[in-house]
């Protein structure tokens, strides 16, 4: 799978594929505070230093500590500790709802939707629950789909192994045993890469 080092490239990075425990290592030693973040979160700022040799500086957003009373949904209150459940989403939905009661889920869009609120509360803005819901409004009217999550390698490699029609009658077992193949070699981490390097082996 490659051994995380500062001097390599983003390519060899992205081409690479890392735990959370390697990552956490890799970042402590880079210099850049680890705290509780997520894997994306480490994968992203691990990125920015292979891309400009800066440690990057972006503060960890907080999680919400064991014990601590949540948010009250209100739409005018401050987003200070955020609980991603049924029970967020479902306030957010209604109240998007409210004036558009036709929309519909859009695949990712929980995901992009945290990635903001995320990156405004790093930035030291103030952001209320009505912007929480204006953002996922603007996600939901966003026309096609939306960009596929970075980094769910996993999730994408399987969805386009089971969708292209060529693997019609296999079963997930071969797909995960395909990402698993996919994993172990050099190169990207998607089923396009796989199905290039099949088509050379046959």
């Amino acid at each position: 799978m490659g051994k995380l080092r500062p001097s390599m490239s983003v390519k060899e990075f992205e081409d690479g594929y890392f735990y959370a425990a390697e990552l956490r290592g890799f970042a402590r030693q880079l210099g850049i505070p680890v705290g509780r973040r997520h894997k994306l979160e480490l994968e992203a700022l691990i990125r920015d230093f292979l891309r400009t040799g800066i440690v990057p500086c972006a503060k960890s957003v907080p999680h919400r500590r064991s014990g601590e009373e949540r948010d009250k949904l209100t739409p005018e209150s401050i987003v200070r500790n955020y609980v991603d459940d049924m029970r967020t989403k479902n306030f957010l939905r209604e109240l998007i709802h409210g004036g558009a009661p036709s929309l519909k889920d859009k695949s990712g869009q929980w995901y992009w939707l945290n990635d903001w609120r995320r990156k405004q509360l790093q930035s030291g803005k103030r952001i209320t629950y009505a912007d929480l819901a204006n953002r996922l409004l603007e996600l939901v009217r966003t026309e096609g789909r939306l960009p596929r999550i970075p980094s769910a390698r996993f999730n994408n490699f399987i969805t386009d192994f089971t969708t292209d029609p060529v693997n019609k009658s296999k079963s997930r077992a071969e797909a995960v045993a395909a990402w698993e193949y996919i994993k172990s070699v050099p190169g990207p981490k998607t089923y396009q890469a796989y199905a290039a390097l099949k088509s050379n082996r046959t």
